[in-house]
């Protein structure tokens, strides 16, 4: 029986994943037929590639493999990416699919425009499990961005609206739907609860509100808070831009090849190509296609802001083209690098708990390698130690940082206190191998609970040693100004050093809200270190 109230696939991992997915998705599946044999091909790529977890040896002796790989590729048909040619049941990549593999457009580029084009009814929800019923007709990221606007509603969202009223009653664009699903909420935060729809046993609604809460921070225009969601300062402009007027609805649905063509047909009017008249690649053109995927893949992992000998080398180890061939290649075709997409990685990894630690730990160490140009080492793995150190031969100063991959808000426990006092600070100088004075120790998490102040204050008043408390957001942030507002290594030290958690207000003449939506000619000044990528730490 179809659902009454708005569904998207929910995975377990982070969202950028759906990128990997896709490559690998058009290495092994692209132009072969959509069958069982397939999809454990498919699995056991994503397997391999640390992307799903592997299909267990007993479900795959029974035939019955492959479960998650459907459900994968059911989210990526949910965003438009991917098709099966009705007539021969070939897998095939949509127009815009093909630019996010080949690198043309950015993740969140793509994303942007198609979650303002979702909509409902949609092929991925028209029939089968996941179906949502045909009288639902709305477009569901315009209509929580429509409500974000609202001035009534403070521009704020909490989870409990999205799950217990947003999902259920705004089945409809009109504005009388609008206008009731608005009303209902400010009854709730009056206390006046009829109507409110009640979550289930096993958290199916809240469940489904926080896969929407996700799926719209991909756009870069909100910001996430405890249980709540609202529009970033600085992005009236944008989300404006992406609320239609009169938004208009891809028809018929039910012709699945059709409707994806055309929802996922990028910039252009009309997916015209001919899947007949495919000529075969030349070799380089082949070569070219793995340089792009290799170079997507990477920039996922580490903040590319040009083309560098070891982004080079590292795509020419992986792909076994040539130095000099994919130098070419790069330059040409992405003289600025590619940043944004890093970035969204990166605040997704601060949010998955223990599953994306060390991925945490390892971009942080790029991000003060590659943007601050400071040396950098995971000290983590060696034991008894924080995860990243850091030094300024610069400014003679070193630190010390603990990433917190939490899923909530990160406080300092009597343990994390008495190690940061009793072990990392004392010892810094063995596993930092470095004579210059310790000048703050830092944690770095998603967001923070609200004793964090006194707890950092402790610390410094036992070890004499500052300290501060630095939010993904606002260390994306600082990233992005680095190069552009003439920051150096001693603004660094003072920042990190702030003996609280780190503001808004702390950085001089910048009171604007935090954004990272980066452009590539934002950070075209910004020089790379010889660090090779991928150095053992």
């Amino acid at each position: 029986m179809a659902y009454d109230h708005w569904f998207v696939s929910r995975q377990k991992r982070q969202l950028t994943t759906i990128l990997q997915a896709l490559v690998a998705y058009s290495d092994v599946c692209v132009g072969k037929v959509w069958d069982h044999d397939l999809q454990l091909d498919f699995e056991d790529v994503l397997g391999g590639r640390a992307i799903t977890e592997h299909g267990s040896l007993r479900a795959r002796r029974a035939g019955q493999g492959g479960g998650g790989t459907r459900t994968l590729f059911k989210q990526m048909k949910d965003l438009g990416l991917v098709f099966i040619e009705e007539e021969n049941r070939k897998c095939r990549l949509t127009l815009i699919g093909e630019e996010l593999v080949k690198g043309n457009i950015s993740f969140v580029d793509a994303m942007r425009l198609q979650l303002q084009r979702y909509q409902y009814p949609s092929a991925a929800v028209w029939s089968g499990s996941g179906s949502v019923s045909h009288t639902i007709r709305v477009h569901p990221f315009q209509f929580m961005f429509r409500l974000l606007r609202d001035p009534r509603l403070e521009n704020t969202l909490t989870m409990e609206e999205m799950y217990g009223i947003v999902i259920h009653r705004a089945v409809s664009d009109s504005r009388e739907v609008f206008e009731d699903v608005v009303s209902r909420i400010i009854r709730y935060r009056q206390n006046v609860t009829d109507g409110f729809i009640a979550d289930t046993d096993t958290k199916t609604y809240s469940n489904i509100a926080n896969t929407f809460f996700n799926y719209i921070s991909l756009t870069q225009y909100t910001d996430r808070g405890w249980k709540n969601l609202s529009i970033r300062q600085g992005k009236e402009n944008d989300v404006d831009a992406f609320i239609e007027a009169a938004p208009t609805f891809i028809p018929n649905p039910e012709l699945t090849e059709n409707y994806q063509r055309r929802y996922g047909r990028g910039r252009v009017a009309m997916d015209r190509r001919n899947f007949n008249r495919e000529n075969a690649l030349s070799q380089r053109e082949l070569n070219e296609a793995r340089i792009r995927r290799e170079y997507v893949l990477l920039a996922l992992k580490t903040p590319i802001t040009g083309i560098t000998p070891d982004i080079v080398e590292h795509v020419s180890h992986n792909t076994g083209v040539d130095e000099n061939t994919v130098e070419r290649f790069l330059i040409q075709n992405y003289p600025h690098g590619n940043i944004d997409d890093f970035f969204l990685s990166y605040k997704e990894l601060a949010h998955m708990g223990t599953a994306g630690a060390r991925d945490f730990e390892l971009a942080t160490c790029e991000m003060f390698r590659k943007i601050f140009r400071m040396r950098a080492e995971h000290v983590g793995p060696i034991g008894n130690t924080p995860d990243v150190f850091v030094e300024s031969s610069e400014a003679g100063y070193c630190g010390i940082i603990d990433n917190k991959a939490y899923k909530n808000g990160y406080s300092i426990s009597g343990d994390h206190k008495r190690v940061m006092e009793d072990v990392y600070i004392p010892n810094y100088k063995s596993y930092g191998h470095t004579e210059q004075p310790l000048a703050f120790f830092t944690y770095i998490a998603g967001s923070f609970g609200s004793n964090i102040n006194s707890q950092l204050a402790t610390i410094t008043r036992d070890t004499g040693i500052n300290g501060s408390a630095m939010p993904v957001d606002i260390f994306i942030n600082l990233a992005q100004d680095y190069a552009d507002l003439g920051y150096d290594h001693q603004f660094l030290k003072d920042i990190f050093s702030v003996n609280h958690e780190v503001k808004l207000s702390d950085f001089p003449g910048r009171h604007r809200a935090v954004t990272y939506d980066f452009q590539p000619q934002d950070l075209a000044m910004v020089a790379e270190p010889t660090v090779p990528y991928g150095t053992k730490e």
